[in-house]
C-alpha cells in the first residue's frame, strides 16, 4: 500500500518476543484448565508459521523459518500403545484403540470407585524423544491418525484458527477436524465402554505444538 514502509528487523524480533509471551501466555491458561485459550493459541502459531501468497509468516518475514530446525516430539508409535500414565486401575479390561495420537499422552487412574481419565500434551508427560526437523518435514508430519482421517500440524494449526474462530468462525468443519474433535475419538475402551478423553486430542496436540515452536525458538540468539 502507498505510504507502507517495510518493517526493520528489530521491529520484527520486537513483534515475535510479544507473540511468543502471548503464546506461553496462553498454554498457561490452557494448562489452568481454561481450553478456550487453544483458539488465540492457534491465532499466535499462524501469525508465526503460516505464508501464503498474500500472508507473510512473522518468522518468514525474519528469514529464519526455512533456515531453522524445528523440534518433532510425537513418538511415531503408530499402531502400538503408547504414552499412557495409568495409576491405581484395578480389576479393569482396557482396550487401546491404536487411534495414533503422536503428540499427547493418556491418563487413566483409579481412586475408590471412580475413574479418572484425560488428556495431556506430552512437554507434561516428561517421556519422549527428540528429533530436529525442517520447517516443512516438521509441518506436514501426521499427529493424529484413524486410518480413515489423519491430520498435520499444519492441519491442526490452520482448522482450530481458520476455522473454529482463532481468527474466523467458518460454516462448516473439516472431516478430520470433526473426528479429533470427539473425546472418544481415540478409541479406547474400558470394561466395554468408550472412554471419553478431555480436552480433545485435536486440542492437547495444538498445546504440544506450542511446546514445540517455543522450544525451537529459545536457543535463537536472534530472539534473545
Amino acid at each position: 500500500m502507498a505510504g507502507d514502509s517495510k518493517r526493520t528487523q528489530t521491529e520484527l524480533e520486537q513483534g515475535l518476543k510479544a507473540q511468543l509471551k502471548l503464546l506461553a501466555d496462553y498454554c498457561n491458561q490452557y494448562d489452568a484448565g481454561n481450553w478456550e485459550y487453544v483458539y488465540p493459541m492457534s491465532t499466535a502459531l499462524r501469525v508465526l508459521l503460516k505464508d501464503t501468497k498474500n500472508c507473510h509468516s512473522l518468522l518468514g518475514q525474519l528469514g529464519w523459518k526455512d533456515k531453522m530446525q524445528f523440534i518433532d516430539s510425537a513418538h511415531h508409535c503408530k499402531g502400538g500403545i503408547c504414552c499412557w500414565e495409568i495409576n491405581g486401575l484395578q480389576n479393569a479390561t482396557l482396550i487401546d484403540g491404536a487411534v495414533y495420537a503422536g503428540l499427547v499422552s493418556k491418563k487413566l487412574g483409579q481412586t475408590g470407585h471412580i475413574i479418572m481419565v484425560g488428556l495431556q500434551p506430552l512437554c507434561k508427560f516428561g517421556h519422549y524423544k527428540q528429533q530436529l526437523k525442517s520447517f516443512d518435514d516438521w509441518y506436514n508430519d501426521e499427529v493424529l491418525d484413524d486410518t480413515k482421517q489423519k491430520m498435520t500440524r499444519k492441519n491442526v494449526i490452520e482448522n482450530i484458527a481458520e476455522k473454529e474462530g482463532g481468527c474466523h468462525y467458518d460454516t462448516n468443519s473439516t472431516p478430520e477436524q470433526q473426528t479429533f474433535q470427539k473425546p472418544e475419538s481415540l478409541r479406547v475402551n474400558l470394561n466395554g465402554t468408550l472412554i471419553e478423553f478431555k480436552p480433545a486430542p485435536v486440542y492437547t496436540s495444538l498445546r504440544q505444538i506450542a511446546w514445540e515452536v517455543m522450544e525451537s525458538l529459545k536457543d535463537l540468539k536472534e530472539v534473545k
